[in-house]
């Protein structure tokens, strides 16, 4: 043991002084993932905000005088009697925002009459639209206060059942649908990363050094070198998923744009039965990824070599937490025993606080089945001379 901790050590020492393991395991997690988060959302409002403030430009053809009230904004310049095939051709080209096209004689003021108007936009405009059929909501609701007055009728006549929405789902749950599947996106990915890059130098990049060879001769057994090589990717594996939760979490506190519930509830997940049950998930992941990365790296004789085999395996990655962000995907007894995954949607369940105690142990169990299957690889590669030598 005290070998395999000195191996360990050693190896740490070697991959803090890689660059590239510093930037993917420490800087990127720590400092780009929270600049990332809040210069999206920043985005995201400054494009919002000046979409609602913007002026349109709305052509009208034969709008009755009632409907011309109504849409009248100081943000809505109006081109009224405009002809119907140019003003088609100005919203496709986007000089103009939209067009409203009533028939010739409407009968949108007769109490049994029907408007056919014609909405024409772009859906790549999706701010316009909104606000165009936010309008047009308010002329409804005017012509059917005028004609309920007219026949005398009552307003709720048209409403013979009243819904009223009661959503028993509670902000914990609905934060668990949203933010529970964006996390394991992220953390799953820079775990990923952080194992690849130490990977490649500790096993490559010690081949081209000429330094592997030097370390076969010390008074260790190639199971404790392997072992103290495949803990140290594995520790820098669990330490970028970590920076990363962490720089998402610092991130979300420091922005103003998200409600305050929203961020209690966030802090109220920061307990330590989240962390350990996050961890019991991330640590085992974090050997199979170093497991199956130094089986892989162990194989290239250069470090350009090494990286085009291991770059593609990050689709493998990506594609199964994507798969858990889909609606109607939920972690079941099925869905149990897929790697990454699994990890996802168990991450979802535990944010929403409804994770099913026996489904997460067989998803921990299941995880250290894989870790150890990619250690039996990675012990059968490395005891292939023409595997280490070059």
């Amino acid at each position: 043991m005290n070998l395999i901790l000195t191996i360990i050590r050693k190896e740490l020492l070697d991959s803090l002084r890689d660059r590239k393991t510093l930037m993917s395991a420490i800087v990127i997690p720590a400092i780009a993932m929270p600049l990332l988060m809040l210069g999206i959302i920043a985005l995201q409002k400054g494009l919002n905000d000046k979409e609602k403030n913007k002026t349109l430009k709305v052509a009208l053809v034969n709008a009755p005088a009632d409907f011309k009230k109504i849409i009248a904004d100081p943000k809505i310049t109006l081109i009224q009697n405009a002809a119907l095939t140019a003003a088609k051709d100005s919203v496709a080209s986007e000089s103009f925002d939209a067009l409203l096209a009533f028939p010739a004689q409407s009968t949108a003021t007769d109490t049994s009459g029907q408007v056919a108007l014609d909405f024409y936009f772009k859906s790549t405009n999706v701010m316009v639209s909104d606000r165009m059929k936010e309008k047009i909501s308010l002329y409804k609701e005017a012509l059917l206060a005028d004609r309920f007055q007219k026949l005398q009728l009552p307003k709720d006549l048209l409403q013979p059942v009243k819904v009223n929405n009661q959503d028993l789902a509670s902000t914990k749950e609905q934060l668990g649908v949203y933010l529970g599947g964006f996390l394991p996106y992220f953390f799953l990915l820079f775990c990923f990363i952080g194992c690849m890059y130490p990977a490649i130098d500790l096993f490559t990049g010690e081949k081209e050094r000429g330094t592997l060879e030097t370390l076969l001769t010390v008074p260790a057994s190639r199971l404790q070198i392997l072992i103290g090589k495949m803990a140290t990717i594995a520790l820098v594996g669990v330490v970028a998923a970590c920076m990363t939760l962490g720089g998402m979490f610092v991130a979300m506190r420091v922005s103003t744009e998200i409600p305050a519930e929203v961020l209690k509830t966030v802090s109220d997940l920061l307990s330590i039965k989240f962390v350990l049950m996050l961890f019991a998930m991330l640590f085992p992941l974090s050997i199979f990824f170093a497991g199956i990365l130094s089986a892989i790296t162990m194989r290239a004789s250069t470090f350009k070599e090494a990286q085009s085999y291991v770059t593609p395996l990050t689709f493998v990655i990506i594609v199964p937490a994507m798969i858990a962000l889909m609606p109607g995907i939920k972690l079941s007894w099925a869905t149990t025993w897929i790697p990454i995954l699994n990890i996802s949607l168990a991450t979802k369940e535990i944010v929403a606080g409804t994770i099913i105690p026996l489904q997460y142990v067989a998803i921990v169990l299941s995880l250290i089945l894989f870790a150890f299957l990619a250690l039996l690889i990675s012990v059968r590669q490395f005891s292939k001379e023409g595997n280490i030598l070059k």
